[in-house]
């Protein structure tokens, strides 16, 4: 009976807070990922546990690591849709107020 693939981040245990934890199938599986993403930049698959892939970035990203131009678009769009939810329940709650007034 082989053992089921398991890969997760050991920071739920103080014993292994730092480190990738996993039995040997979830590690066999993770290596092989991290192959591929040498290889070809990055790796995606629903094999690795908790996680959804590996990327390979270059050194200078670590220097000074920064979400990608489409990230920090995304968060803008998001945050500007928030401020405009929050202006429409202002504008309602002072509508009833007016009414409540009236």
């Amino acid at each position: 009976m082989s053992d089921a693939s398991e890969l997760r981040h050991g920071s739920e245990w103080a014993d292994h807070e730092d480190c990738i934890v996993g039995n040997e199938a979830g590690l066999t599986r993770l290596r092989n990922a991290c192959e591929v993403a040498l290889r070809e930049g990055q790796y995606f698959g629903n094999d690795l546990g908790e996680f959804v892939g590996v990327k390979r970035l270059e050194s200078a990203w670590f220097k000074n690591p920064q979400d990608s131009k489409s990230t920090r678009a995304a968060n803008f769009v998001f945050g500007f849709v928030l401020l405009g939810i929050f202006a429409l329940i202002v504008i309602g709650v002072a509508t009833v107020i007016r009414w409540v007034i009236s």
